[in-house]
């Protein structure tokens, strides 16, 4: 299995050319799909700090996966949870707390080596740490897929940011490289609506305010 790796966008191939559609896990605790006005609000309920992150688009299709991974008008787009104790295991233990650069950086090596072992290539990642809206600092990474793969896709974009010390990140694969500056607008986009909350949010509740949010206008 490739729980809590983005590697698992980069098998989607298969699923996506067989259809392979399903709703996302349902219950006290897990992912939920609510439609918005001009999109669709992802909302992951978790025993720790819970989130939600608003995707604008039109036509969403679930896939089937351990994570939130859907096709948004046309963009193949994941959402990966990844827990401070699997990314963060220095060889030297620290009295000093890790900073935000520092975690951002420790996941993406270990998240890139782990897909280089994964795709049996040395990926050429490049990376850059800036800060969004509501001064959240986030780190955007991406690589080309490694050509002898022939994949549908060209690159592998990752926006990630950090909820308490666990990573929170957005997976986008655009199929030709002239597309990588659109994929990231749009989820830098996505990330902006990051919200979160110490207690599960309550779905119903939620999704009778957003319609009638929606009844309102």
């Amino acid at each position: 299995m490739f729980a809590g790796k983005f590697i698992q966008s980069l098998i989607l191939i298969t699923l996506v050319a067989l259809g392979g559609l399903s709703v996302f896990a349902q219950g006290k605790f897990g992912t939920s799909v609510i439609k918005t006005d001009g999109g669709y609000l992802i909302v992951q309920n978790r025993e720790k700090t819970s989130f939600s992150l608003e995707f604008k688009g039109e036509s969403l299709k679930p896939l089937k996966s351990d994570h939130p991974t859907f096709v948004l008008d046309g963009k193949l787009i994941q959402v990966v949870t990844v827990s401070y104790k699997n990314y963060w295991n220095p060889a030297e233990k620290s009295a000093a707390e890790p900073g935000i650069d520092q975690l951002l950086e420790s996941h993406k090596i270990w998240e890139s080596d782990y897909l280089g072992e994964a795709l049996n290539a040395k990926l050429s990642v490049t990376s850059e740490l800036f800060e969004i809206d509501r001064r959240r600092k986030v780190m955007f990474w991406s690589f080309p897929m490694p050509k002898n793969l022939e994949s549908t896709y060209s690159h592998q974009l990752f926006l990630t940011t950090l909820i308490d010390k666990d990573v929170v990140g957005i997976n986008a694969s655009p199929t030709r490289p002239e597309e990588q500056k659109a994929y990231r607008e749009f989820i830098v986009a996505s990330m902006n609506t990051l919200k979160t909350s110490d207690k599960p949010f309550n779905i119903k509740e939620l999704r009778e305010f957003l319609k009638e949010g929606d009844s309102a206008e």
